[in-house]
């Protein structure tokens, strides 16, 4: 309150504050923050999950519980899809739960860990931060009722452990479905007299070792069809976003070193300088070495086309062209958006990342297409820490979330029947303006995100391996497998590996300098 003549007046929000004022009333000057009576529900124990629980611990606030339907941590897609091969195709530096600034980076793991390091690194940081105690794992969350405790809505959470049903009551959720969840299928006539093995390249249905030797048939291009042991330029070192222009340029020796120009590819788009560049694709491309080695030394012929049918040992393609000679066929054809999680949802449309305008109910999906001039990252650590902060905050200032509805500037998505694709998916387009509002909209937000800049990225990249280690260890690798194809036959002298120590220093030290040029010259920076 202030004197105003001869009264008091109570100022309102939007009046400056006087010189002197009278203040009573006042528990604490730190912001008060919604508590709740029932504990705030997580669905999925895959990464982003996990992430979730550990900002619940971090700020030390034991009101969550988190659901799984698989009897340990690790999400679907590590535990179903992956097989014994499936590494991280980026590096551990921003692909680990230590993704915080409450946590040491961790050590002592391979800079591409493989299926089973992951997990056994989410299972010794859930032990570490003792969230056990939050976690019902082999409990699947079949639907939920809203329902009306005195004044505050809660919500009716159904379960099944065990065929066996049970009830329980939250104050909010948020479930993280993935992307990676629902293989997309397809069956071909004449699979039945192809002759060979016939699998999809997951859930580690394919014994490989029976391949050993045989001609095989890989359908499909996207990140898994051509994962490998680690990537190339996945690996952002630089302290700015990385420009398309740039990620091309330094690419283009190993697509020479197969006969490939990558400025022709279908989702390149660029000016005739090749300055200006945007990558537009559905799939997430993968890049690894032993996909170049292989075609280099003739093992992996890549061949563009769409499949008709099948016959013995034989695929044939819509232009005609027959492929023979074929001893199996793996299937990898991606991933596609499951309608059971907009069902469950009850998704007319989402809100940013809520469901139906509610704070209570939020949803977040990895983005599964490539849209972009610039990359600060391609791994899936710098977004999660930014989301599960997102929701965090505003299930304790639910008022912020409210100021931020009023503008009307917070981008809806509808599921489109017509395109078969839900509504919880968000494509890199839509997702990337969506986070962009809610950190304009709401500043207080925006100074907790603002702290995982890619400064932040840079520390925790070289917090796990150096850039040395890495360009020593990828090197070691693309050795190995020269090695490999030399003792099954091969005599030619061993290709170079085109990223020495000092080409990588000088790539980072190259794109900081032409960044924080540009920044100036926007004047983002003084």
């Amino acid at each position: 309150m202030a004197k105003s003549g001869s009264f008091m007046r109570m100022l309102k929000n939007s009046d400056e504050v006087r010189s002197r004022v009278f203040v009573k009333g006042v528990e604490s000057f730190s912001r008060k923050k919604q508590s709740y009576q029932h504990p705030h529900g997580i669905i999925g124990a895959g990464h982003n999950g996990l992430r979730q629980a550990l900002v619940f611990a971090e700020h030390k606030d034991t009101n969550f519980v988190l659901f799984d339907r698989h009897n340990r941590i690790g999400g679907t897609s590590w535990l179903d899809h992956a097989n014994k091969f499936s590494k991280v195709q980026t590096e551990l530096g921003t692909y680990h739960l230590n993704y915080s600034d409450q946590c040491e980076c961790p050590k002592g793991m391979s800079p591409w860990p493989s299926r089973d390091e992951l997990l056994k690194h989410f299972e010794e940081v859930c032990d570490a931060w003792g969230l056990r105690a939050h976690f019902r794992l082999g409990t699947d969350v079949l639907r939920y009722v809203v329902a009306n405790d005195g004044n505050d809505q809660t919500y009716r959470l159904s379960l099944r452990r065990d065929k066996e049903e049970s009830e329980v009551m939250v104050s909010s959720f948020v479930i993280y479905p993935g992307n990676l969840t629902n293989p997309r299928r397809e069956d071909y006539k004449g699979e039945d007299v192809f002759g060979g093995p016939i699998s999809y390249g997951m859930f580690d249905e394919t014994d490989y070792d029976a391949l050993t030797g045989k001609r095989v048939a890989i359908v499909g291009f996207g990140a898994f069809a051509v994962e490998s042991a680690n990537g190339f330029m996945v690996d952002q070192r630089s302290a700015f976003p990385v420009s398309s222009a740039d990620v091309l340029r330094e690419m283009e020796d190993a697509y020479k070193m197969v006969g490939d120009d990558p400025w022709g590819y279908y989702a390149v788009l660029c000016n005739e300088s090749r300055t200006n560049v945007t990558i537009f694709q559905k799939a997430r491309f993968g890049i690894g070495d032993i996909y170049f080695l292989s075609r280099y030394y003739g093992k992996t012929e890549v061949v563009q086309g769409t499949i008709k049918r099948l016959s013995e040992k034989s695929l044939h393609l819509e232009d005609g062209t027959k492929l023979e000679d074929v001893q199996a066929v793996l299937k990898l054809f991606g991933f596609v958006p499951e309608w059971a999680v907009d069902k469950f949802l009850q998704l007319k449309h989402l809100s940013g990342i809520w469901v139906n305008d509610d704070y209570r109910i939020g949803t977040m999906s990895e983005f599964p297409t490539v849209n972009a001039q610039r990359f600060g990252g391609t791994s899936l650590s710098p977004g999660a820490v930014g989301w599960c902060n997102i929701f965090y905050h505003f299930w304790k200032y639910p008022q912020d979330f409210d100021k931020m509805m009023a503008t009307g500037m917070l981008p809806k998505h509808f599921p489109n029947l017509q395109k078969d694709e839900p509504g919880y998916v968000l494509d890199a387009k839509i997702g990337s303006q969506t986070l962009i509002a809610i950190s304009s909209l709401c500043p207080e937000l925006a100074e907790v995100t603002a702290k995982y800049d890619d400064s932040f990225k840079r520390k925790k990249q070289w917090g796990t391996h150096s850039l040395e280690q890495i360009q020593a260890l990828a090197e070691e690798d693309w050795l190995r497998y020269c090695q490999m194809f030399k003792e099954a036959g091969d005599s030619r002298p061993f290709p170079p590996y085109p990223y020495s120590k000092e080409r990588v220093q000088k790539m980072v030290e190259r794109q900081d300098r032409e960044e924080y040029e540009r920044f100036v010259k926007k004047g983002w920076i003084q």
